[in-house]
């Protein structure tokens, strides 16, 4: 356990943690990149088959970018992260057809698994250094809902957008990476008990670190029982959210208001943190069962042409699904150890993967 240090810059820590929030969730071309693609002529199943390359990258790739954040460092990690998104964008910009799409996903993808877990990662354990870990659920709440009102702003613009085009979209989206990751570089790396990592001791760091993963998951089957709960709620609330994009594009009878009504359905995620606190309160079976009912109502609902509808189910979605997330994060981090919580939150995230890959193709036959 990292030694509790008042010295610790966490107010400065936190503007450059919450830049990240905004950088990754504020992706104009990459909030409707859905959209974009129908628009440039790729059918929904294509569109689908896509969505579950990302998924298979981001499967393999999980874990062990878990692993190489705990070994190596939490900055070094995020650095990488944002790196990844850059060129992920500068992929889509320069693609011409599958083959190009596929791989800035792939990128893309990477690039996400590289910030999953490393984030909360660095956001615990930088409240735990400066003595203030009690706070990780409010603060992790604001992180939350400044991700999802960036993206929602991003969806405002989506009008424009498309005026701007797709290839000086995915440009604008390289600008904001940039951003991002400048402010990865400027993260403060918590202190941590473990020794240092060289290219000797690299190995056996690995090893170590899996192992330390592996007995706790064998151990503690509630921490598992989270972990898939939480990620089959979320692929639901997922999959609805990207393909109501299209639903509500085509329900949308006078174009200026596409921006507004994408928007709209993004602040459901952003007031998780509402009844978020209320949610933790329950156990969490209760929690997951409530928040999972909710969310399949809204998928069924989602895929008719009422445009209130669609937007309310959008709505409830995003909120079901990221109060959730919060309460398991949290729950999971009161259980993780710090040497192995990058990788056993990465686990978290690769068990979304195991069900976003059958069920992406799924839900572009559903909506069809």
């Amino acid at each position: 356990m990292p030694k509790k240090c008042k010295r610790f810059p966490l107010s400065r820590q936190k503007r450059h943690l919450l830049i990240l929030e905004w950088s990754v969730g504020f992706r104009p071309a990459g909030s409707v990149w859905v959209l974009l693609l129908a628009l440039r002529g790729f059918s929904l199943v294509e569109i689908g088959l896509a969505e579950a390359v990302f998924h298979i990258v981001s499967l393999c790739c999980e874990l062990p970018s878990g692993i190489l954040a705990d070994v190596l460092g939490r900055k070094r990690t995020l650095t990488a992260s944002h790196v990844m998104f850059v060129l992920s964008t500068l992929l889509m910009a320069a693609s011409q057809g599958m083959a190009g799409v596929c791989l800035s996903l792939a990128a893309s993808a990477l690039g996400y698994n590289l910030e999953s877990g490393t984030r909360e990662a660095v956001t615990y354990e930088s409240m735990l250094q400066a003595g203030q870990e009690t706070d990780y659920l409010k603060f992790s709440s604001l992180q939350n809902g400044v991700y999802r009102f960036s993206s929602g702003g991003a969806m405002l613009l989506a009008g424009a957008t498309v005026l701007l085009g797709w290839r000086r979209a995915y440009l604008l989206d390289t600008g904001i990476a940039l951003i991002g990751l400048a402010a990865a570089l400027a993260v403060t790396e918590p202190e941590r008990d473990i020794p240092g990592t060289t290219l000797r001791t690299l190995p056996a760091a690995l090893f170590e670190t899996v192992r330390g993963a592996w007995a706790l998951l064998k151990s503690d089957s509630a921490a598992v029982r989270i972990m898939v709960l939480n990620a089959l709620v979320g692929a639901c609330a997922t999959l609805t959210g990207f393909y109501l994009q299209e639903r509500v594009e085509a329900a949308v009878t006078v174009p200026a208001l596409l921006g507004p009504a994408l928007f709209a359905l993004g602040l459901g995620g952003g007031l998780a943190g509402l009844p978020a606190g209320r949610l933790d309160r329950l156990s969490y079976p209760k929690a997951a069962a409530l928040t999972g009912a909710g969310v399949l109502l809204c998928a069924l609902a989602a895929r008719g042409t009422c445009l209130p509808v669609l937007m309310a189910s959008g709505l409830l979605a995003g909120l079901l699904d990221d109060s959730l997330q919060l309460v398991s994060d949290k729950r999971l981090n009161d259980r993780f150890p710090s040497a192995q919580r990058a990788t056993l939150i990465s686990v978290s995230s690769m068990i979304f993967s195991v069900f976003m890959i059958p069920l992406s193709p799924l839900f572009g036959w559903w909506f069809t």
